[in-house]
């Protein structure tokens, strides 16, 4: 990845695949109006909402359950007068995304903490059917978290910089437990 000379923009061919932790995912941003995904993703695979919450999935790739590559976003109403929402947080499982540093899925535990300071396990999630946990561990300070299997990162979420990302996040999956 090739930054331009003022080191806020990056050449168009890297710009869908960068993380810009507590900002952003290629195209996608916190703050986003929902509407203007459509255009950018298409219709949602997947979507549950309650209470004028909502995550919205997209699949890519292999179609089998452990190996699709999903875009996943956690939506609300932007503010009081409820007339649009926005871009809460991004999740993404696939390893093409990265930063500029070079982090990205499929990365080791160390890999994270070595970056950030402030990288702490906030919640543990197990599957008895698999028999396998998820740690997942957050950066408040600058607005990303990470899902780890057996210390490799499997999914990054991007949030609101100063806010902890279990506030609002809860795992996609039914089948993994919250454990702490």
């Amino acid at each position: 990845m090739k930054l331009n000379s003022d080191s806020l923009k990056i050449d168009s061919a890297d710009a869908k695949f960068l993380i810009v932790p507590g900002k952003s995912i290629g195209k996608i941003y916190l703050g986003q109006n929902v509407i203007e995904l459509d255009s950018i993703l298409g219709k949602p695979d997947f979507s549950d909402a309650a209470m004028g919450k909502a995550w919205s999935i997209w699949y890519r790739g292999d179609t089998s359950k452990f190996r699709k590559r999903e875009i996943a976003i956690y939506s609300s109403y932007a503010d009081s007068t409820m007339k649009w929402k926005d871009v809460k947080q991004i999740r993404v499982n696939s390893n093409k995304v990265t930063t500029v540093t070079g982090l990205n899925n499929g990365n080791l535990l160390s890999s994270f903490t070595a970056k950030y300071s402030d990288f702490n396990k906030v919640a543990t999630f197990v599957n008895d059917n698999l028999g396998d946990t998820i740690l997942l561990y957050d950066s408040k300070s600058n607005g990303i978290a990470v899902e780890f299997i057996r210390d490799i990162s499997r999914a990054i979420i991007i949030h609101k910089k100063g806010e902890q990302v279990n506030q609002t996040y809860l795992t996609l999956h039914p089948e993994w437990k919250i454990l702490q």
